[in-house]
């Protein structure tokens, strides 16, 4: 089942999508109930005790393959586990809802356009499938009135939210080819666990602040359970597998997936309401991916992958 790699790997990268499309839901539930760095944190941790539990002997098998790799496993913890949540924080201190979502669609363009510099030739399909998803992305986003991306104000926020796309991007492309003899696991083990350390400043500071808060209640421990089994531990290591198997552009485009899901899932779970805004750009968002994994025409060069970095 699933022989075909690229299929498995969009397979998995939809999987991914669905379950970070549930994190918004229970964002909504864990809203001041405890700190959003303080979630991330305890997320993390979370995530890295289930990994220990399984993954520390393969770790220690696998460390000579490991240590080689280690400065693109750095990135990743640095970017995916470090950054990205801080930055989405501190960012929306100082900038509209609407920009933090908008700027939050682009990580996919700029894989595509990360792996194109690095001389990883794109096929026609891809370009013409992220922008349908890109427009169908912003049109939800929008709330299907275009009108209101007319002078938006673009702040410091803003700034850091593109930087946390970014990371996301980076952290996509750094991991997109894993060296023979070095499983997920132990790439996830070692990213959590650095990621964790380089984390505690934030932290740290939050705790400063005379808003940091946790919550001891039932809504608090199924936010810290889901996120860090769900989106910190299940989801991650499928993203991991959906870039190894189909690499970074491919599942970049099905995360476009992810505004449309969490509106599905903000519809069944807490009564948000769906209408033609959804059923329109999730048509186009769909469609976007859909046409991104046509098969070149014939005469036209497929997306090569660029040789593994040392």
């Amino acid at each position: 089942m699933l022989e075909n790699r690229t299929l498995r790997g969009s397979v998995f990268a939809l999987l991914t999508t669905v379950i970070w499309s549930g994190n918004f839901v229970v964002a909504r539930m864990a809203v001041g109930k405890i700190s959003p760095m303080t979630l991330g944190a305890a997320r993390w941790l979370v995530a890295l005790l289930v990994l220990c539990c399984f993954a520390l002997p393969r770790l220690k098998r696998e460390w000579p393959v490991a240590r080689k790799f280690l400065p693109q496993i750095l990135v990743a913890g640095l970017t995916a586990v470090t950054l990205y949540n801080p930055l989405c924080y501190l960012g929306a201190a100082t900038t509209s809802a609407i920009n933090l979502a908008l700027i939050s669609v682009t990580t996919p363009i700029f894989i595509v356009i990360i792996c194109s510099l690095l001389g990883e030739k794109q096929a026609v399909n891809t370009w013409v499938g992220c922008t349908i998803a890109l427009v169908g992305s912003i049109y939800l986003v929008a709330n299907g009135e275009l009108g209101r991306l007319v002078g938006l104000q673009f702040a410091f926020g803003d700034i850091l939210m593109l930087g946390a796309a970014i990371g996301f991007a980076v952290y996509s492309i750094v991991l997109r080819k894993v060296p023979e003899g070095l499983s997920q696991s132990t790439i996830l083990t070692l990213m959590v666990f650095f990621g964790l350390i380089m984390l505690t400043p934030f932290l740290i500071w939050e705790w400063s602040q005379p808003t940091a808060r946790i919550e001891a209640s039932g809504t608090v421990i199924f936010s810290i359970l889901y996120t860090g089994v769900g989106n910190s531990l299940i989801a991650w290591w499928l993203w991991n597998l959906a870039l190894e198997n189909a690499g970074a552009a491919r599942a970049g485009m099905i995360y476009y997936a992810l505004p449309l899901l969490s509106g599905l899932f903000g519809y069944l779970f807490i009564g948000e309401t769906m209408g033609m805004v959804h059923l329109v750009s999730g048509i186009l968002i769909v469609g976007g991916i859909l046409w991104s994994n046509r098969a070149p025409k014939a005469g036209q060069a497929p997306a090569r992958t660029a040789p593994a970095t040392e």
